[in-house]
């Protein structure tokens, strides 16, 4: 099944959180007064840290605890996912991770934990499009200029960003070149945020994103969209912007976001956990600012967003071995 599939199967079955998970969850003492840290693995600035202080914020509204957001980059995200593996299970440490975790294994090969045993998966959150984008002093206003543009040129004429080596960006960036039979060169930095801010001032040539993060600026001028990389046609936050597969290329992946925790966590915890999450995307202004950000709503469970892991490590483990990539700790 692919993983768009698997995530719109997810969206489908958002109802009443009380109807969704177990009724003996309801007496699960999460937060309490505790302190719980949502960990994310890339600094202020980006979709990543966008999402968890949503969540963040009405997680301690809802549940009257204190939820906080805690970036821990580093090391393409093994610091941050270190960090977690070696936390409590008792709910007071999350991880908000994006797609980076599933593609992990293949790219470091002395990682230090194992993604499969390491991690309770708790559930699915949101599901963003991809974003082809271009500095606002570019001339191309298409994927297929862009593609023309550079065709033929040697890769160090042609930089492109991405989150970090390893990354969803930094894939979907190889996959498109082998694509587009074009070549360019790979510029890691630490985050989304340092990456577009590299992008607006003319440092790099393009860049895959989330809307969440690109939205303000295209709407300014300052950077130009010029693909929708998603299974799902045109989004209504950038509507005259066509899609990479209307411009003839076989391009459809997302950014996913997930919650998980340390190894062990009580299943009856996690169903509790898994019911505040829920709570989130049934607040009506929360949805809004995700669905104008050009987001989707998914909250799947554990086994959905385990089987979207499996999805994904399968997948993009073929490209990592086919490229060569490999990262060293």
């Amino acid at each position: 099944m692919k993983r768009r599939t698997m995530l719109a199967a997810a969206a489908a079955t958002l109802v009443t959180p009380g109807l969704v998970r177990a009724q003996n969850t309801q007496n699960a003492a999460w937060p309490g007064n505790r302190q719980v840290r949502i960990v994310i693995t890339y600094p202020p600035g980006g979709t990543s840290d966008f999402v968890a202080r949503v969540y963040a914020t009405r997680l301690s509204a809802e549940t009257g605890g204190n939820v906080v957001v805690e970036n821990r980059s580093g090391g393409g995200g093994v610091v941050g996912w270190t960090n977690v593996v070696r936390s409590a299970n008792d709910g007071t440490t999350l991880l908000l991770t994006d797609n980076s975790l599933a593609t992990a294994p293949p790219l470091y090969p002395d990682l230090g934990f194992d993604i499969r045993q390491d991690f309770t998966p708790i559930s699915l959150l949101v599901d963003y499009p991809t974003v082809f984008v271009v500095p606002g002093n570019s001339p191309v206003r298409t994927l297929r200029e862009y593609v023309d543009s550079v065709r033929g040129k040697p890769a160090d004429a042609n930089f492109y960003g991405s989150m970090g080596a390893g990354s969803s960006p930094h894939l979907y960036t190889e996959y498109l070149q082998d694509l587009a039979g074009i070549r360019m060169t790979h510029v890691p930095y630490r985050g989304m945020g340092p990456a577009f801010t590299d992008l607006l001032a003319g440092r790099i040539g393009l860049l895959i994103a989330a809307p969440a993060t690109v939205m303000g600026a295209v709407r300014e001028g300052r950077a130009h969209a010029i693909a929708i990389g998603t299974q799902g046609g045109r989004i209504p936050s950038l509507p005259d912007v066509a899609t990479a597969k209307e411009q003839g290329f076989d391009f459809s992946y997302s950014f996913w976001y997930g919650m998980l925790g340390p190894k062990g966590m009580d299943p009856v915890l996690v169903r509790r956990i898994q019911q505040e999450l829920d709570k989130v995307l049934a607040h009506a202004e929360t949805r809004a600012r995700f669905v104008q950000q050009g987001a989707t709503p998914v909250a799947g469970d554990a086994a959905a967003l385990r089987a979207v892991m499996e999805s994904d490590l399968a997948r993009w483990s073929e490209v990592v071995r086919a490229k060569g990539i490999t990262i060293q700790n």
